[in-house]
């Protein structure tokens, strides 16, 4: 059989009048002019695609501060490795953030910028004996805040955040736990058994981790249960924290708690397709709204918090 090319002659075509509108002139970009400021490179970029989202989501953590209604700013460990622990801090103190949920890796990274005042990985010497990210001091620190903190009915996150503040580390200032802890702002830390490095250190005792992290979760569950008219946005996680999070808004909505018009984000340029549904798409139903804002977070996490705090202007601390 012979194919011959097809004839478009009888082809349809659709007047540009009655095509749908994708964009308004409006919404394009604009040239940014050298010196102009923050707010004008803002109003320079088109309100369109990932950077309407942007905004959005801008304007609902404004909203939200106004109203004093919940942010939660929920990390994993890429967050404090890729430098924004000094943003967040700086975010706790305006009290812009009203709460905190870490992974276990979030936190390893975060007490090791504490003690260090920077980040550590392992030599290629260390990975071939077994020693992968098994640091000393910070799984001494961490497991030893935790069984003591147990005897005092405390969190991970609350544990791990009042010993440092009682220790002499330089860095305290860049520690996001230790800034938490003293400005009053819960933190809940998720540990993976068997994934978080600190987990498997000497001092690490199997009923602590637990019993600290039930209670994290827990409190992440009363977080969420008064986060209508709030915003959570996840960042750089895509397989623990967006679970976490659905599971504790789930735990919250079975002992009756309504919670409402929630808005959710994504901030991580490779979620996971499960971290999209649960975070973007279940956690902000039934009334709310979620945003991926599928970018690097060291641009978009500050670029965020920039745009809010231009909104607010002199309104924040």
């Amino acid at each position: 059989m012979t194919i011959k090319p097809l004839s478009f002659t009888k082809m349809k075509t659709t007047p540009i009048a009655d095509r749908k509108v994708d964009s308004e002139g409006m919404d394009f970009a604009a040239p940014y002019r050298a010196g102009s400021g923050l707010e004008n490179f803002l109003c320079s970029l088109p309100n369109l695609g990932c950077a309407a989202d942007l905004f959005r989501l801008r304007d609902a953590i404004v909203a939200a501060h106004r109203h004093k209604h919940q942010v939660i700013l929920a990390c994993g460990g890429h967050v404090l490795d890729s430098g924004l622990g000094p943003l967040i801090c700086r975010l706790i103190e305006q009290r812009i953030i009203s709460g905190l949920a870490l992974t276990g890796a979030a936190l390893e990274q975060d007490v090791e910028i504490a003690i260090l005042g920077q980040t550590v990985s392992p030599r290629d010497r260390e990975l071939s004996a077994g020693n992968y990210c098994l640091t000393e001091e910070t799984g001494c620190l961490i497991n030893d805040a935790i069984n003591y903190g147990v005897t005092e009915n405390w969190g991970i996150g609350k544990s791990v955040g009042k010993r440092l503040l009682e220790s002499e580390f330089e860095h305290l200032d860049h520690s996001i736990v230790a800034t938490a802890e003293r400005y009053g702002i819960p933190v809940t830390v998720h540990p993976a058994i068997g994934a978080d490095a600190f987990g498997m250190h000497p001092a690490a005792h199997g009923e602590s981790l637990g019993s600290a992290g039930f209670r994290d979760f827990r409190l992440l569950a009363g977080m969420l249960a008064e986060s209508s008219h709030g915003v959570v946005v996840n960042v750089a996680s895509s397989v623990i924290m967006p679970r976490v999070l659905l599971q504790a808004l789930d735990a919250a909505r079975n002992v009756g708690k309504s919670i409402e018009d929630l808005s959710t984000a994504v901030i991580d340029p490779a979620a996971s397709s499960s971290a999209i549904t649960d975070v973007v798409a279940r956690l902000s139903q039934p009334d709310g709204q979620g945003y991926w804002l599928s970018g690097p977070d060291e641009i978009l996490l500050p670029l965020l918090f920039a745009s809010v705090l231009e909104a607010l202007g002199d309104e924040i601390i």
